[in-house]
């Protein structure tokens, strides 16, 4: 009974929370870009201005404050600042990748050469001065570089996934290095020291946004033919066992930290929140495959029945039950 009313209260407090911290992370951000764009002589594309904004202002009261209520607040001005520059970072990547506006050795230089990169466009610029200011601002930069080493050559890799012949396996690194990764760098943007257990739950949580993601587009994926597990998945209660293995060494490293119970619970409901959606996404695919032994094939599927709304109260309610379940420690 005291978990039930810990989770209701956590609920409706952090949903209230949201709203708030939301408006202010959209105008701080707004406000940073908007410096760059006068510094660099530039604008940023409205797409890429959107995700970045976004991006930010749910990450912050969703995951990096979570994190450091762990250790008695939110995050400061200083942490909320990195956080900004790592999307910026992140979404300009994310064109320089889909567009192919830069090469993989061109890409490989303005990540690890930054300072003699020969940047010539607004985008490039930006990008550069927010890597080396966030470069800059960490504590770690040994284990910083590290992390960021392997989350790119993760990215790197990701283009096997057009391989048809691509091996399960390779599938699930590229899929848990790219998303663990992506998540454990903002780790270090934050002022707190993380012990081992705190790392994990960073790069656990990581993964599970990962597979999510693609269990949400595997629609378009399918479409682009790209090669996730996801899109390979043929049994969904064999999906469902999967990410629950995963999910368990979340809720393991979650206990193993060095907190109070209280702390530990709280912790424990927002980011399996957000780590379970993709539980949301495999609920579908069993109701498509019902009592059969396998899913039919997903490319023969019409796109209504692989795209997940969130935005209906069915989906909510499932995903509210979902969290119920599996965020108790």
């Amino acid at each position: 009974m005291l978990y039930f009313f810990r989770f209701i209260y956590t609920i409706f407090y952090s949903r209230v929370r949201l709203k708030l911290v939301r408006k202010k992370a959209v105008r701080q951000a707004a406000h940073l870009l908007g410096r760059l764009e006068t510094k660099f002589n530039g604008t940023f594309d409205e797409k890429t201005y959107r995700k970045i904004v976004k991006s930010y202002s749910l990450y912050l009261p969703l995951v990096t404050d979570t994190f450091t209520v762990l250790h008695g607040r939110y995050n400061n001005l200083q942490e909320q600042e990195r956080n900004i520059h790592y999307f910026i970072c992140s979404s300009l990547f994310d064109n320089f990748w889909d567009d192919k506006t830069l090469s993989v050795d061109q890409l490989e230089q303005i990540s690890f050469d930054a300072e003699h990169y020969p940047a010539s466009s607004f985008d490039e610029k930006v990008f550069i001065y927010s890597k080396l200011f966030l470069e800059q601002s960490v504590k770690d930069k040994v284990a910083y570089q590290k992390v960021f080493r392997q989350l790119f050559v993760a990215q790197k890799n990701s283009l096997q996934q057009f391989d048809k012949d691509i091996p399960d396996a390779d599938i699930e690194n590229i899929t848990f290095e790219k998303g663990g990764n992506a998540v454990l760098l903002c780790r270090y943007y934050l002022d707190t020291d993380a012990s081992l257990a705190e790392e994990d739950c960073w790069y656990f949580l990581g993964s599970l946004i990962q597979l999510s993601n693609d269990l949400f587009d595997t629609y378009k994926d399918l479409n682009d033919h790209i090669q996730t597990l996801a899109t390979r998945c043929t049994n969904a209660y064999s999906m469902e066992d999967f990410f629950l293995t995963r999910l368990q060494m979340l809720k393991t490293s979650i206990k193993q930290l060095p907190f109070s119970k209280k702390r530990k619970q709280h912790f424990s409901i927002l980011i399996i929140a957000t780590a379970c959606l993709g539980l949301v996404a495999i609920e579908q695919l069993k109701r498509i495959q019902a009592d059969y032994d396998k899913l039919p094939p997903l490319n023969k599927l019409p796109r209504k029945a692989l795209i997940i709304d969130m935005e209906q109260f069915i989906n909510v309610f499932r995903w509210l039950k979902l969290m119920y379940a599996h965020a108790r420690l």
